[in-house]
């Protein structure tokens, strides 16, 4: 019976990893353009289900949850800004509103951290990108008036997706995470590379310039730090020095023939309208540049001072395209502050915990802070509601700073093995495969 339960319970971990994922509603919904607003109905309903199931299964482990939750702080005082910038948000319904999908979404990676091991939760997240890009596949062929055909580019992979860069996005996350899986575990090491293959081909497949270049990076990201950052200091920060003399050089080169190199693949140097975008977006900041507009109060339609901006740039623009600039629009300098010293500091933890004991959770929070940097430079994950990138950036954290010997010691004996993250020799073999 505690085998099934366990099951079951991965089953819907799944599940909800999926719902916020993307999954064959948005297709069959938005036919891969928009969502109606009477579409969204549905979407909030699922949403709402996982914000309650997560919070009954917390309940039942609110001793182990209330320990995960006190190992970061910055996080929860993030979402301590957001919910105050209601008495500052130019719409305070909306702002509470979505302030409480955001603490649901934060409520859900909370328990993902407290219930499974950092391998075991990369393990679901594979498992649910496998059946998605299956899926992927499945539409591409079997329905291509829903996979296939994005704005601007009839011929581009949508999938199960509204449009090609969130398939292409999601992917360059699936790759990251079966990279990881492929070289840190010995078990399914084929599965974990064949998951790479295919999810890097989707990227392929999406046309999406922005995904196809954070993949790139990202692969080489995994491959220095897991390399680079096991030398010893005398190597270690010269060759660092170099890469980033290499980096700026590149960074360098490509901005100043961004024409020729943009224009070989049908882009050019507006990023798609970015470059007119940011400027209006950064005039709006300077207004409120301390608290903001309030969380989530920006972006919502022709009546907002979004509408401002949407007159500048002439075209329908959802979001900044920038993570950055839209937690600045939302909660102010304060906000992005507190985000960025609670993300340099774990950055700088995770180097020297993992140059001190190299375990590979700390390796995979690198990783991922480096994907969520990446990521939010001309797309918006950053502190969204819903958002699995969120989720996984929260639990990503909270798992990292259950892995230190010291921390393990001072566990009480209740505590299970959510908190060894990648089970040592001797713990109890995991119910997943």
């Amino acid at each position: 019976m505690r085998k099934f339960l366990i099951s079951a319970e991965q089953l819907v971990t799944i599940a909800f990893l999926m719902i916020y994922s993307g999954t064959p509603l948005d297709a069959f919904l938005t036919s891969g353009y928009t969502v109606k607003e009477g579409d969204r109905i549905i979407f909030r309903l699922l949403f709402t289900l996982t914000y309650i199931v997560s919070l009954f299964l917390i309940t039942l482990r609110w001793k182990k949850v209330s320990y995960v939750f006190s190992r970061d702080k910055f996080i929860w005082l993030l979402l301590l800004v957001c919910a105050l910038s209601i008495f500052w948000s130019l719409d305070s319904d909306i702002t509470i509103r979505r302030v409480f999908g955001l603490a649901g979404t934060m409520l859900f990676g909370l328990y993902f951290a407290s219930r499974y091991t950092l391998n075991e939760q990369l393990k679901l997240c594979a498992y649910m990108l496998g059946i998605s890009a299956f899926m992927c596949l499945v539409f591409a062929v079997l329905f291509p008036q829903y996979g296939i055909g994005s704005a601007g580019d009839p011929t581009a992979w949508r999938g199960i997706y509204p449009q090609k860069n969130v398939l292409g996005k999601r992917f360059v996350l699936s790759a990251a995470i079966f990279l990881f899986l492929a070289m840190t575990n010995r078990e399914n090491r084929r599965f974990s590379w064949l998951g790479y293959i295919i999810s890097a081909a989707l990227v392929l497949l999406s046309k999406s310039t922005t995904s196809l270049g954070n993949l790139i990076i990202i692969t080489a990201v995994f491959l220095t730090y897991d390399r680079i950052l096991r030398l010893n200091y005398k190597v270690m920060i010269p060759t660092l020095t170099l890469l980033s003399t290499i980096s700026v050089a590149f960074y360098t080169f490509f901005t100043l023939q961004a024409d020729t190199i943009l224009g070989t693949v049908g882009k050019n140097t507006t990023l798609t309208g970015r470059a007119d975008l940011w400027p209006a977006v950064l005039n709006m900041i300077e207004k409120k540049p301390w608290l903001g507009y309030g969380y989530g109060a920006f972006w919502i339609g022709d009546t907002s001072e979004s509408s401002i901006v949407i007159q500048a740039i002439q075209w329908d623009a959802p979001n900044a395209h920038n993570g950055f600039l839209d937690l600045w629009l939302a909660v102010g300098l304060v906000g992005v502050l507190v985000f960025l010293i609670g993300f340099v500091i774990n950055f700088l933890r995770a180097i020297y915990l993992f140059r001190w004991n190299q375990k590979a959770e700390h390796l995979w929070l690198l990783v991922y802070l480096t994907f969520i940097i990446l990521s939010n430079l001309t797309e918006t994950t950053l502190l969204e509601q819903n958002s699995l990138e969120w989720i996984l950036y929260v639990s990503a954290v909270l798992s990292s700073k259950l892995c230190t010997g010291a921390n393990i010691n001072r566990l009480p004996q209740s505590h299970d093995k959510a908190t060894q993250c990648f089970e040592p020799p001797n713990a109890p073999k995991s119910q997943l495969p």
